[in-house]
């Protein structure tokens, strides 16, 4: 069983991203640099399940998935008991583990997951999941094709599904939140 651990958004600028959810009441952390991952992070919310507001502040993959795609759902991070035995679970469902796993699952027990057309990487991270009832995100909605809700139904995440016309989105205290306005 995995676990929603965050979910990550690509946005222009951490800093005003974090000011508009606290001005709607999410309560927003500080403002954090990695220079060598080229982004400055800001955590959003309390408990488990967390939004994560990165900014590309150098260049690296950060940088290059906003000028190619813009601002949006980067990726979902979750939990599980066992990285290998997970992944190797979800052979033959479509899920494709990408390269850069080669070098995290060897230096931090985390994998990557991606699905051409599915507007999203899935970060697996082995690690004690986190009560359900603490989420801050309940409900993650993905952009992808018809045909990817059996992929998303895969990786066993509770909330974890494709969005609709209204587009990508999260559900955040019972309330839905498009992710364009994050």
């Amino acid at each position: 069983m995995a676990s929603l651990d965050h979910v990550a958004l690509l946005v222009r600028s951490a800093e005003k991203s974090a000011a508009a959810c606290a001005a709607a009441g999410y309560a927003a952390g500080p403002a954090e640099d990695f220079p060598g991952e080229g982004t400055r992070e800001v955590y959003v919310g309390a408990g488990g399940a967390l939004l994560l507001l990165m900014e590309a502040i150098g260049p690296g993959p950060y940088a290059n998935a906003l000028a190619k795609r813009g601002p949006g759902l980067h990726h979902i991070a979750v939990h599980v008991a066992s990285v290998a035995a997970y992944v190797e679970g979800l052979a033959g469902s479509g899920w494709l583990l990408h390269p850069a796993s080669l070098h995290t699952l060897a230096h931090r027990k985390t994998a990557y997951l991606a699905r051409p057309g599915l507007h999203a990487l899935i970060e697996v991270q082995e690690s004690a999941p986190k009560p359900a009832a603490d989420r801050f995100v309940s409900e993650v909605l993905v952009a992808g094709e018809p045909g990817h809700q059996r992929l998303l139904d895969a990786l066993g995440v509770p909330g974890l599904r494709l969005a609709g016309q209204d587009g990508p989105a999260l559900v955040i205290g019972g309330k839905r939140v498009a992710v364009a306005s994050l």
